[in-house]
């Protein structure tokens, strides 16, 4: 995996093209040099670019090829809910403040936050995104959604603290440092997050472009994550530790209405950054990882049990009398939470760190980090055994948007009051 910040290079550095005078084309200029006639002219050709983009769609799911998608529109974002796809993408932005007069601020966020909104709608629905000409890469969406979340720090900047949940004031500074981590501000705290995932890498990569260059005028990216799970045979992702990963999960709408979406039907996500200490890990048998996650390898089933979904049972003994399950195993700290939490969780690997070159970068969603993630990671942080080999370099914490309906955009209610 190439540098984060070198590899947003493509995205935020990348020149547009220029007229003869010298002068930028901005997305604005561009269609207000054209004029109405030109303007016109684009929009036809992306019109028309749709059509034939639909019209290749349908020919390749007429010849066999299943082309898979996940709605836009809704009462939550996609990307929470959902399975986890195979690959993601998460990319933080700050926006531009240089020169910006008063209410300025907030004027760039509600401009952003349309043009982002009507690109990810077309190209999470296999359509054409405005000024796009490379639309073949998102014909096949394959599962794409696009999910989009504001920094604490942001939405009290632009004053609409009072139409945020209450736990967003209480983390203006972010999530508290727990025992153990080691944060780089390099995968800190941000203005905007926007979380890519899908089944087509292409699909991925050619949407963050779209939606970096679509937001140019109005935010700089500040880093990026990329992350894979993979599951063949259908079952639960395993992480590069070996150990199946979201087991314990939400699994019933009544569980995500009462412990993942808030009263607006946002949600707070919470990223951290994980390195794994893979030489040392590696040097555990079998038997002594099994011990410090709580959980057999193969199955997932917890110690004791027989089946991934059995119920942990922290009471159950051994023969010799004591329990199954060590108590400072992860399973035995996390145990009776699963629900509470909305894990998607990704594997990252291939960059090299003085810490190591592969990890997790763990996502969950939940109504109230306070409630949830906070006291939970404080728990784990102070006794968790899996500790000896893992470090925690980053943590950001961003409140969810609630969806969008009517081809609202995102915020719209909130933004304009």
């Amino acid at each position: 995996m190439s540098d984060p910040v070198d590899s947003r290079s493509s995205l935020s550095d990348a020149p547009t093209p220029e007229p003869a005078s010298g002068h930028k084309l901005t997305r604005r200029g561009f269609f207000a040099g054209l004029g109405m006639t030109g303007a016109a002219s684009v929009l036809a050709a992306c019109s028309s670019a749709d059509d034939s983009a639909a019209s290749a769609g349908n020919a390749g799911a007429d010849s066999g090829a299943s082309i898979r998608k996940i709605d836009f529109d809704g009462p939550h974002q996609a990307g929470i809910q959902e399975d986890s796809q195979t690959h993601a993408l998460v990319v933080a932005f700050d926006l531009k403040r240089d020169g910006l007069p008063s209410g300025g601020l907030k004027q760039n966020l509600t401009r952003l936050m349309r043009i982002w909104t009507g690109d990810a709608r077309s190209m999470t629905q296999g359509k054409t995104a405005l000024a796009d000409l490379e639309h073949e890469l998102t014909v096949a969406p394959q599962n794409l959604t696009i999910t989009v979340g504001w920094g604490p720090k942001l939405i009290e900047e632009v004053g609409l603290l009072g139409d945020a949940p209450s736990w967003v004031k209480k983390n203006l500074d972010g999530l508290p440092k727990f025992k153990g981590d080691k944060l780089n501000d390099d995968f800190g705290a941000a203005d905007v997050v926007l979380q890519i995932c899908g089944d087509d890498l292409t699909a991925v990569s050619h949407a963050a472009r779209v939606l970096t260059r679509g937001g140019r005028d109005y935010a700089t990216p500040k880093w990026t994550q990329r992350g894979f799970v993979d599951s063949p045979t259908g079952e639960t992702p395993r992480n590069l530790l070996g150990f199946k990963d979201g087991t314990a999960i939400p699994r019933k709408e009544e569980e995500y209405n009462e412990f993942i979406w808030d009263d607006q039907g946002g949600s707070a996500m919470v990223v951290r950054r994980i390195v794994f200490d893979m030489p040392a890990w590696e040097q555990l048998d079998r038997k002594s990882r099994e011990v410090v996650f709580g959980r057999h390898v193969d199955t997932g089933a917890p110690i004791g049990g027989n089946d991934e979904f059995d119920p942990v049972d922290l009471n159950k003994a051994g023969d010799d009398g004591l329990p199954l399950i060590d108590e400072r195993s992860h399973v035995g700290i996390t145990a009776g939470e699963g629900t509470h939490i909305r894990r998607r969780a990704y594997n990252w690997d291939n960059e090299v760190t003085p810490l190591g070159n592969s990890g997790l970068i763990f996502i969950c969603f939940q109504n109230d980090p306070d409630k949830a993630f906070t006291p939970l990671q404080k728990r784990l942080a102070e006794k968790d055994r899996l500790n000896k080999w893992i470090t925690h370099v980053g943590s950001a914490v961003f409140w969810v948007l609630p969806g969008t309906q009517h081809g609202a955009y995102w915020g719209q209610k909130i933004l304009e009051g």
